[in-house]
Order: C-alpha cells, then structure tokens, then sequence
C-alpha cells in the first residue's frame, strides 16, 4: 500500500509541473506579445457623477478629497465629471416638496422667459440651484490641483427629466407601449416618468441652449458634452422621462435647428452631443438608436453614444455585463460606458479585494471587447451612511475619506491611461483567471499594462514589448492591503520582461521612454 501510495504522489507531481505549475503555486511563463504599434480605440478618460451630493463642509477635508479623485499624481487621475441639470420641480400640495430651483418661475408657477425676435425663448435660471452650487464648486476644487489636476477636465451633463408641474405639463401620459413603460401621468409627482409633450419640443430645446451657453460663465469651466436624457427606458421613481427611438431622432433634430438660431455652436469649440444613456447593455440598437442614426440630420449631431452597466448586477459571467456592440463602433461616434454601481448576484458585496476586482475586470472587458472610449462609475462620494455604500466610489463620514478598494482598482487605469491614449493590441486572457490590457500615449512614449490576477496564487508570465523601447516598468498594485501602491521597478531587457503577480491583484505596469 505504502509503495502504490508514493507512485500515486509522484504521478499528481507530475500533473502538476505538466500543467504548468510550480510547487510553490506560481505560473510558468507565458510569453504575451503586446504589439506596440498596433493601435485600437482613443481613451477619453475616467470618472463619475456628483448628483445630488455636496461636498464635505470641512474645508481640508473637501481639497482631500478632491485631491483623491483627480490628482493625477496623488489619486486616481480621472478627467470626467458627470454632472446633473436640475430641472427638478414641485409646487404647494405635490406629494413630493422638491424644487431644484434653476428655473425662475411667475406667481403662477408658469416659466419666465423672454422672447426673442426670432421666434424662441431666453429663460430666466438661477445659477445658484443648490444641485449646480456643488457642481460649481467641485469644479472650483479641481481647477486649484493645477498642473497635478486633469490635462483638460471633460464636463458631461445630464437632465434625468425636463421641468414639468401641473401648471405647465409639458409631459403626457405615455401609452401603447408596453406595460413596464405606459403610464398615467400622476400630478403630485410631475417628475415622475411621462413623455414629453411634441408641442414644447421647441421650449425644451431653447432651454438646454440657455443651459449650454451659459454654462462656463456661470460655472467657471466649460460644458464639453450635453447627453439629452438619463435612462430614457428606465421607469424609476425618481426623476426621470420616457423616450423612444423617434421621439429622440426628432428631439435631436430639433435641438440642432434650435440651438443655431440661439448661437450654440456644435463641434470643435463647441457643444457635443450624446446619444442618451440606455439602462444597461441590453439596449435594442436598431429600435432606440439607428433612428437617429439613419437620419442625416440627427446623425450629424451625435458625438457621443453612452449606455449604464446595470446589467452586470446579475450577470455572473465573467464578462460582467460587457458585450460586443458592433453596430454602435460602426457608427463612428464615441462610446461611452456612463454609470455602474450596485449589487446583486453578479456584483461581490462589500467595498473589498473581491468587490475591487470585478471593477476592474468590468473596465477590462469594457475596453477590450466592448471598445468603450471612456468609463464612468456612479457616485464619486456619498455622505449616506452605509457600511458598503454600493452606490460610490468613497464614503464620506463625519470628515472621514472612506474609500472603497473599487477606487483604487479604478485608479490602475485612470492615473496612467491618460486622455488621448490608444489601447493596443495583445491577448486579453493569458491565463485563466488573468486578464491583460495595453496602452499607448500619442506621443508613443509612454506604456500603461494591466493585469488582473484574480487567482489565489501567485502568476508569472513574459511581457514581449515588441516595437517599443522601454528599459524599465514602474509597479503600481491594488491588493487587500495594497492601494494603488508603488511596488519597485521591472527590469525590460530586449524588449521582453517576466512579471510575477501578487494573487488577487490588480498591477499596473508604466513606462516611459527617457
């Protein structure tokens, strides 16, 4: 017994050097070829929203934060900023008593505009809503990292429902859809759902233009991107309005023959246009976007197409909701990926190493399979108590900066993979449970690698930097007790170098041509 029990382990010996495996747990080498030259799509950059939050009132506090965010040499080095436009309303009685205040209204809760000659409308705002008074100030924050802060910070704005109360109604009641959408209008809740009325297509439009072109003076940087709904599928019950595919093609056209005849130009110098932010990947291409895409008129306008991840809460594959959108990368616009957070079966709870690395393997796939230009996460902070606040990137309690470790795998990406960068090509999963990326700056001088090992061993694989002319890496990890830290340099000698990656990690690997 004792004799077949000894050939017994030394056949599992075997097996386990044959499969490649090491006693010790570690990987043998892969060789990864990462074609310098071979360029894919352009990276817009990293960010989040700060809808409905405010700053921390402690003033060290709020700069550290701030600091945090979009330091590119202390933080994570992101560049968006996804504001909401607040068109919130109510009036004595609603069931609700939210009013944003932006728009001015007359005694009778009607909107004060005034008439131009020209046929449209200049309404009367208060910049000093409490929404855009944080917005304001946030951007203020950013503006003093200076050089540190972002190389041009990327200002993206979002209504999550136009004004509307049971004076104006500029909504109506939506029918004939189906039963998750249709819906009786409810005038104690005029925020809620409803569609929006073709008759004030015009006014709605005049609106957004008075918002665009007073935007920089009121709030100290320039809107660099307008999205014309939040969630136009999504019946919630919050804020938020119903559009189909031809309501937004028409919407579109409108707002380009509107915003001319208000002097808001489009383009280079001037506002870009995004394709409404869809729910999730499973949006119905052909119904809710090709319209607008098939009309020269409204195609000429779009900039931008923008879908949520909600998907990914229950998806358990380890694509994390991504998915291949040929037909959106066929349109030629920008994609992007604009709001995630959550929980659910396909989303690790809490704000630790296991939670981090779905982040970061949702970016991956969203870079590499979907081609997204940019990736957005919900929440940059909360001040909402919760012991994993889901929702956001950081929990800020009683003046303390809680950061959850999905920051931090953020962070792998945005502080190295800068604006303007181009992934390029290389195999995407080396190993099983390994996921790989690459990326180049413009000037072809600088290298950002990450690599996400998700096993509960220690890996090593052979990084073939063909075409490139890097002496050595610098090693940036994210780990249980690793934070977007500094972990040595990576000698690179012949255009090749063998990583070895801690276990459930995320490295980040950056060069730079001397």
């Amino acid at each position: 017994m004792r004799i077949k029990y000894f050939t017994f382990l030394a056949v599992l010996l075997l097996l386990f050097i044959s499969c490649g495996s090491s006693p010790s747990g570690g990987s043998v080498d892969r060789v990864i070829k990462i074609l310098y030259n071979d360029l894919r799509q352009e990276i817009d950059g990293f960010g989040g929203s700060n809808a409905w939050t405010r700053l921390p009132s402690h003033p060290e506090t709020a700069s550290d934060l701030v600091k945090l965010l979009y330091s590119r040499t202390e933080g994570m080095g992101f560049s968006v900023l996804r504001n909401r436009v607040p068109f919130r309303e109510s009036v004595p009685g609603d069931a609700h008593n939210h009013f944003d205040g932006f728009l001015t209204r007359n005694a009778d809760y009607t909107y004060s505009y005034t008439a131009n000659a020209n046929g449209t409308k200049t309404y009367n705002l208060d910049w000093n809503s409490w929404d855009l008074d944080s917005t304001r100030k946030l951007i203020s924050r950013i503006k003093e990292l200076g050089d540190d802060g972002p190389e041009k910070l990327v200002i993206m704005s979002a209504p999550w429902s136009p004004p509307n109360n049971r004076v104006t109604q500029w909504k109506e009641d939506i029918t004939g859809v189906s039963s998750r959408i249709n819906y009786s209008m409810n005038w104690s809740r005029p925020e809620l759902w409803g569609r929006l009325k073709r008759a004030h297509y015009n006014d709605y439009a005049d609106l957004l233009a008075d918002y665009v072109s007073g935007f920089e003076k009121n709030m100290g940087a320039p809107l660099s991107i307008l999205s014309v709904q939040n969630e136009p599928n999504w019946k919630a019950d919050w804020e938020c309005c119903y559009w189909n595919g031809t309501d937004l093609r028409d919407f579109i056209k409108t707002l380009g023959q509107r915003f001319l005849m208000k002097g808001v130009k489009f383009g280079e110098g001037g506002i870009s246009i995004m394709m409404p932010e869809f729910e999730n990947f499973n949006i119905n291409f052909n119904e809710m976007i090709k319209p607008s895409i098939d009309d020269p008129e409204s195609e000429k306008l779009i900039t931008h197409i923008a879908l949520h991840q909600y998907n990914a809460q229950n998806d358990n594959s380890s694509r994390a909701g991504a998915r291949e959108f040929p037909e959106i990368i066929a349109t030629g616009k920008r994609f992007w990926q604009t709001e995630v957070s959550g929980s659910g079966s396909g989303i690790p709870k809490g704000v630790g190493i296991a939670n981090a690395l779905l982040y970061a393997r949702m970016i991956h796939w969203d870079l590499t399979l979907t081609q997204t230009n940019a990736f957005l996460y919900w929440w940059l902070w909360t001040n909402t108590i919760s012991p994993e606040y889901p929702g956001a990137l950081i929990l800020v309690e009683d003046d303390e900066i809680k950061p959850a470790l999905r920051l931090y795998a953020m962070g792998q990406y945005s502080r190295f993979i800068r604006p303007g960068w181009s992934r390029i090509n290389c195999e995407f999963t080396p190993l099983a449970g390994m996921y790989l990326s690459a990326y180049r700056s413009a000037d072809s001088k600088e290298i950002a690698i990450v690599i996400i090992n998700e096993t509960i061993t220690p890996a090593s694989i052979n990084l073939d930097l063909n075409g490139s002319e890097f002496s050595q890496l610098e090693i940036w990890r994210t780990s249980e007790n690793e934070k977007l830290k500094s972990a040595g340099r990576q000698r690179v000698s012949g255009n090749s170098t063998t990583v070895k990656l801690a276990p459930m990690s995320i490295t980040t690997y950056y060069g730079k041509v001397k």
